[in-house]
């Protein structure tokens, strides 16, 4: 079974009448996280659980909804059905309060309302391939081998190279019982490229194809005078003429609506900064959910949204010979959401250290100012962009951090396990787990033991 990782969200608009019941109960939950068993769970990296408030996008309400999003590893149907099987009541509890729920639902109906309502998203994933024991069992070896060096050092038993304190350390994991995993491969499965790419395979399976055949239909018609041959390069063509305008205008009418932009998000008072704060101080890994309302002006944002984070997605996975997955130093796991038909921008991420250096991360430099306008610059209150990546962020970058606090909600219930292991850390522990057994020469095992 692969352990691709990808993020599982379910929007459901909260019955007004069961609000309150709603509040009280993640709060209930948040005081007692064991009632959801999470840490139980051998698929799930991270969970949030909240309500996002009512707003209004151009004067049409947007409900107050709960959230409920999964970071987790391996097929979606092995996720979904585990967490049924771990907390079917409490999740009936939470979902119980949402319109359309089936009341006194089976864990068989739970598990299919599930998998139906499931939302898309825009998923990045710096621990991709790793499920939750992996990450547990690379730092109980790095723990291991550690502990093994400061012995033998101490000991002043350790060999004068590289390669020997590697053979060392070798034939020391070989030895112990409790790390006999490591002797297992650790390459991934069959089937792990196919569930990360899909998406763009399916995308580029239908244009590559088409757009090949049109030209070779174009070239054969000049030599071959065929009525329905012509018909059909007539045809294609202006088909793909119709798409391109299509782009074209609504670039072009994203444009026009960023000419016409007025508000852009103002300094946040200090008490509320420092309310939120109050709620990032774990030691190394912080979450945050911001959710707010698109820009209203230009009546294509939505559609433009939605596509903007379709491409955002395929991007952060990477694209098949072409571009390489991105990578964020300091993020575990981030997730856009187009919710209410993409009139409202949820995002939520899971981070190393404060948010105001993980915020400054990215707009520092100019290519990483023009990938948050890119991401963000939808979003109310962010500052003007030109031609969707340029400007912004790049040219007002205070305006960024201040939109980001404008729009950040308490996040009422989260589980994060690995609340004393960085991103960084759980990157090396990788490393060191896949290079202890492998055949390095002298150069290279200098640099493995470099990440001990």
């Amino acid at each position: 079974m692969h352990r691709v990782h990808a993020g599982y969200t379910v929007l459901l608009p909260v019955a007004a009448e069961r609000a309150a019941a709603a509040s009280e109960l993640l709060a209930e939950l948040a005081a007692q996280p064991e009632r959801l068993r999470f840490a139980q769970s051998t698929t799930t990296h991270f969970a949030t659980i909240t309500i996002l408030p009512a707003q209004t996008y151009r004067g049409e309400p947007l409900p107050a909804t709960l959230l409920f999003a999964t970071s987790f590893c391996g097929p979606a149907r092995v996720h979904v059905r585990e967490l049924v099987a771990l907390m079917a009541e409490p999740l009936r509890a939470v979902f119980g309060c949402c319109e359309g729920f089936p009341e006194r639902c089976s864990n068989d109906e739970l598990e299919a309302f599930l998998v139906a309502r499931r939302s898309g998203d825009a998923f990045y994933s710096g621990m991709q391939n790793l499920s939750p024991l992996d990450v547990e069992r690379h730092h109980e070896l790095r723990e291991a081998i550690e502990g093994f060096l400061d012995e033998r050092q101490a000991e002043g038993s350790l060999p004068e190279t590289a390669s020997g304190v590697r053979r060392a350390i070798q034939s020391f994991v070989r030895s112990r019982p409790e790390l006999a995993w490591v002797q297992e491969s650790f390459a991934p499965p069959a089937g792990t490229w196919l569930a990360l790419h899909w998406r763009t395979l399916i995308a580029g399976a239908i244009a590559v194809p088409v757009l090949a055949a049109l030209v070779a239909c174009s070239v054969a018609r000049i030599f071959v005078h065929d009525a329905m041959l012509g018909d059909v390069v007539e045809g294609g063509w202006i088909a793909v003429g119709l798409l391109v305008a299509f782009g074209l205008g609504l670039v072009l009418a994203i444009r026009d609506a960023e000419r016409d932009q007025t508000y852009v998000a103002e300094r946040q008072p200090d008490a509320l900064v420092r309310e939120l704060a109050a709620t990032q101080n774990r030691p190394v890994v912080n979450e945050f959910t911001i959710v707010g309302p698109i820009k209203e002006e230009g009546t294509l944002r939505p559609l433009g949204l939605r596509m903007l984070l379709w491409l955002v997605a395929r991007l952060a996975e990477g694209i098949p010979g072409l571009r390489a997955p991105i990578e964020i130093p300091t993020v575990a796991t981030a997730r856009w959401i187009a919710a209410d038909r993409g009139r409202r921008l949820v995002f939520i991420s899971n981070y190393t250290n404060s948010a105001e250096g993980y915020v400054r991360d990215f707009i520092d430099v100019t290519a990483g100012a023009k990938n948050i306008n890119l991401s963000f610059g939808f979003g109310r209150g962010y500052p003007k962009t030109r031609w969707i990546v340029d400007a912004g962020a790049i040219t007002d970058p205070n305006a960024f951090s201040y939109v980001v606090a404008a729009n950040q909600r308490p996040t009422a219930f989260w589980y994060g396990p690995y609340r004393n292991l960085s991103i960084d850390n759980i990157r090396v522990n990788r490393q060191i787990r896949e290079g202890v057994l492998a055949k390095l020469d002298d150069d290279d095992a200098r640099k493995w033991l470099l990440l001990l």
